[in-house]
Parts: structure tokens; sequence; C-alpha cells
């Protein structure tokens, strides 16, 4: 073992979030929210229409966590495909291309978490801070809400 975790920092009290407050779409592509970034890793919360995609990326010296917070994501690396449906996760280590696909009807909301951080896409930081508008949610039958309590499993 290598020694105990450093203690938090002065004053810390957790706070928790709604992870509902980060969620975007936009037709154009893919959207990032950045949740939590520490200098040890970065959380975030992407959202991709149904046909969207995240093009294949590289982290050199990062490993990343993807997990599906609703709708269906299809993960893919030089090796395999894998499909992952609402509260499940892959890890992917460092050196390991990869990219992401929805080729559902319905919108994808997944939870990356990227350590170290420093090689983490660009994402917005923090909540949304205005009512969505029909452009920024991807309007459309069915309507938003079915849509997005399909996407978050409710």
């Amino acid at each position: 073992m290598t020694g105990a975790p450093p203690p938090p920092p002065d004053g810390f009290e957790p706070v928790a979030v709604d992870l509902r407050d980060y969620v975007t779409f936009d037709l154009a592509g893919a959207t990032g929210r950045r949740v939590y970034a520490t200098d040890v890793l970065a959380v975030d919360v992407v959202c991709l229409e149904p046909h969207q995609l995240i093009e294949a990326r590289t982290f050199p010296t990062a490993d990343a966590i993807y997990t599906v917070l609703g709708g269906i994501a299809w993960l893919v690396t030089d090796e395999a495909e894998v499909t992952l449906t609402a509260l499940q996760a892959v890890w992917i280590p460092a050196g390991v291309p990869h990219g992401v696909r929805n080729d559902a009807p319905d919108p994808l909301i997944l939870q990356v978490v990227i350590s170290p951080p420093d090689e983490a896409p660009e994402a917005v930081l923090g909540p949304a801070t205005s009512e969505p508008t029909d452009r920024d949610l991807g309007a459309g039958p069915p309507g938003l809400l079915t849509r997005l309590r399909r996407a978050l499993g409710g």
C-alpha cells in the first residue's frame, strides 16, 4: 500500500447535483457538459441524438469509463463493439482508440469519467443555465417529455 489518500480540503462538504440539469441536446452533434473537474478526474454528461456519434479518439494516458444513464450506446474499439443499455458501463484503458454511436431511435445520455483529466475533451462547465428550447432538445415526434422519459428509464 502506498499510503492513505489525502484528506479532503478544509471545509469540504459534499453537495449533490442533479445530472438531469446537465442534459442538453443539439441536432448539430453530441453535446457535453462538465459536472466535476479536479486535478485527477473529469466527469461529464454527454448527450447524443439518434444517429449521432462521437468519432474515434484515443486518450494516450487517460482511462475513460462510459456509463449509460439513458438510451442505448454502441461503443466501438479496434477489437470489439459493445452495446450498453441504461446503467451499464465500460472501462476503456489509456491508449485504446474508441468511438460511440447512437443507432437507437431515442436519445442517448452518458456519464463519462476520464482520469487523469488532461486529455478530457472540451465540455461546457456546469448545468444548463436556461430552459431548453426545441432546437436544443431536437424537436420532433415523439414529444420531448416522452423521449426523455424513455432515455432516462422513467
